[in-house]
């Protein structure tokens, strides 16, 4: 069985629509967006952001200023202790408005067609049927809804709604949202805003050494002591390659002593020769190996 998500649509939903965004001061949280996000993922949903972003065909700006973009909206989720699971957008338009030869194109993944959730559910594992789908404009729903997802309308919605992409619920806000997908949340207890995640403090009101520094400490003291455990083993080797490749050489001198005597037909002393040969160099072998493997 898949995993179920909330897909979200970015302008409008999370952030603040202020057009075609290309510079990251442009990034603000809108009222109680990030409180949701959390509440679904609590609720163990993946949140996963979808978004048109045509400004990118229409010359407005170009992938790596999105990607600052992105960043900041991370960093500003990342401060409200929330992470998204996934990002996903498309800069593709058709048409003469697309100025980039190379993004003007009818892409299956500008929605309202529901390329860019078909490519998440593929890559994330996600089961539509257990799934919503959270934008402001009639597009989010109907890729929501051709995809098989239920769906949440934040807003009106515009003068575009059509019969085919009625949404599931409609809400004013994205915390309206939770009370339709997981009420529960927003009565679970949050995170003290004074109180970092990964951080506590203790019964004398001191807080603990941070988690990263011990972290960082104990692997020091590991890695010296492989180091020095490395050493002394090393040294423990070249004593045993030095007495195999003694004993290497006592194996060749009786084979050519063992060979000399059986060229002068004296087959009882040259067996013992060879057999004392044999021996030193299955010793040779023995300490070579325990050299390899110890």
């Amino acid at each position: 069985m898949g995993r179920s998500a909330v897909f979200v649509d970015r302008d409008g939903t999370i952030i603040e629509d202020a057009g075609h965004i290309g510079d990251p001061d442009q990034v603000r949280l809108l009222p109680g967006a990030a409180e949701a996000l959390r509440c679904f993922s609590r609720s163990g949903y993946l949140v996963v952001l979808i978004s048109n972003q045509s400004g990118i065909a229409r010359g407005l700006f170009d992938e790596d200023a999105l990607q600052r973009v992105h960043a900041r909206l991370e960093e500003l989720l990342e401060r409200e202790d929330f992470r998204l699971d996934g990002t996903y957008y498309c800069p593709f338009l058709a048409g003469p408005a697309a100025k980039v030869a190379a993004f003007r194109a009818d892409s299956d993944l500008r929605k309202p067609k529901p390329g860019m959730l078909l490519q998440a559910a593929d890559e994330l594992g996600i089961e539509f049927t257990r799934s919503w789908m959270i934008g402001d404009a009639a597009r989010d729903i109907e890729a929501g809804s051709l995809a098989g997802c239920q769906t949440i309308l934040v807003g009106g919605g515009g003068s575009d709604m059509t019969i085919g992409s009625l949404p599931t619920h409609t809400v004013q806000n994205l915390l309206e949202a939770v009370d339709v997908i997981c009420p529960e949340a927003r009565h679970e207890a949050p995170m003290k805003d004074d109180q970092p995640s990964g951080r506590v403090e203790s019964e004398t009101g001191h807080a603990p050494a941070d988690n990263t520094e011990v972290v960082a400490l104990l692997g020091e003291i590991r890695d010296q002591l492989d180091r020095a455990n490395r050493r002394e083993r090393q040294h423990d080797f070249s004593i045993l390659r030095l007495f195999g490749a003694l004993l290497q050489m006592f194996a060749i001198v009786a084979a050519v002593w063992g060979a000399m005597f059986l060229a002068d037909d004296q087959d009882v002393q040259a067996l013992s020769r060879l057999m004392l040969a044999c021996f030193f160099q299955l010793a040779s072998v023995s300490a070579f190996a325990i050299d390899k493997f110890r």
